[in-house]
């Protein structure tokens, strides 16, 4: 195999396409996080930054080859070029591939857990790895038991950001400017796992048949939808909530930034609202999934749309604090 088609088959197994979405809860927690733009910068600081997202991007990969591995048959139906990569790769060479992986970040985290002092990034390392992979793998395989299926949403968005968070914070997690950090992290958390419920929707005939109890298979198809806008909902509304707590831990001038949150939430649950629209009028599930599905390569722009309004008004805060602006209505 040429390192070329190789380097293509890993991409492909990793679900490249879904990193820059995800890959904003890391800047998230970042932006937020440090003191200032020099402190990210810092020789002191910025190669353990960076050794910090390279093990973002490692377990990234992970969970996302784990399930192309426990799964490359159910996606043989309707995935079929994930089903060809790991074919291609070959099942033990791919299972190699997550050991490795596995491994080199567990390695480095310990190494950033004792340079920055902060045992946090080990504890979350490892937990997140553990919801990765049992997200797919039996015998856990949280994917196929119900309601537990919701775990996948810890290691995609909350602890991402949570942990690029202790990246470059020095605060301890109960002073109250953490404490609105995490609430906004939940908030986004299930916001975006109300869209997962969405590409679960669309596996739906495929995990039926595999045995797999997915919140799709358990409730069907039309309940899946509209609990998806109900999540999105509810989880618009606490991060919108909770970036107001920490525009007042700053600077109330950054209230001015609500609107821009709001935008950016109201554009993710807009589409899934289309969607609730839509089997009101269409009784037959499976017309109404060939219709999801052709809807389905946009899905990544709906994750889009929901950070684009958070990430800019992160980065606002970082701005105000770098260039001496705070002026806290609430005390930390």
């Amino acid at each position: 195999m040429k390192i070329g088609e190789a380097i293509h088959l890993y991409i492909t197994v990793s679900r490249w396409e879904f990193l820059p979405a995800v890959f904003i809860g890391i800047f998230i927690g970042i932006l937020i996080g440090a003191n200032s733009v020099g402190s990210i910068l810092a020789a002191s600081s910025f190669p353990f930054i960076l050794e910090g997202i390279f093990i973002f991007i490692l377990l990234f990969n992970v969970g996302f080859m784990v399930n192309c591995w426990a799964d490359w048959k159910v996606d043989e139906l309707y995935k079929t070029r994930l089903y060809q990569a790991v074919k291609k790769l070959g099942r033990r060479s791919l299972g190699v591939i997550i050991i490795i992986h596995i491994l080199l970040s567990f390695v480095l985290a310990f190494h950033l857990s004792i340079v920055l002092q902060r045992i946090e990034i080990s504890i979350l390392v490892w937990i997140g790895t553990f919801l990765g992979v049992g997200y797919s793998i039996e015998p856990i395989r949280f994917k196929k038991r119900g309601i537990l299926h919701s775990i996948v949403a810890l290691p995609i968005f909350f602890i991402p950001g949570v942990y690029s968070y202790f990246l470059v914070s020095s605060l301890s997690i109960t002073d109250l400017y953490t404490i609105f950090f995490l609430l906004t992290a939940t908030g986004i958390t299930i916001g975006h796992y109300a869209l997962i419920l969405i590409s679960q929707a669309e596996d739906q005939p495929d995990d039926k048949k595999m045995g797999l109890l997915t919140p799709a298979v358990k409730w069907g198809l039309y309940k899946t939808i509209r609990l998806s806008f109900l999540l999105n909902v509810i989880g618009s509304i606490l991060t919108i909530l909770a970036f107001i707590g920490l525009f007042l831990l700053i600077n109330i001038w950054l209230l001015v930034l609500v609107p821009l949150v709001a935008l950016g939430r109201y554009f993710s649950f807009k589409e899934v609202y289309v969607l609730v629209k839509r089997s009101k009028l269409i009784s037959s599930e499976f017309l109404f999934l060939q219709e999801l599905r052709q809807k389905m390569p946009k899905y990544p722009l709906w994750h889009a749309y929901g950070l684009s309004g958070i990430t800019i008004s992160s980065l606002c805060v970082l701005l105000v604090k770098t260039f001496g602006l705070v002026q806290p209505v609430l005390k930390i």
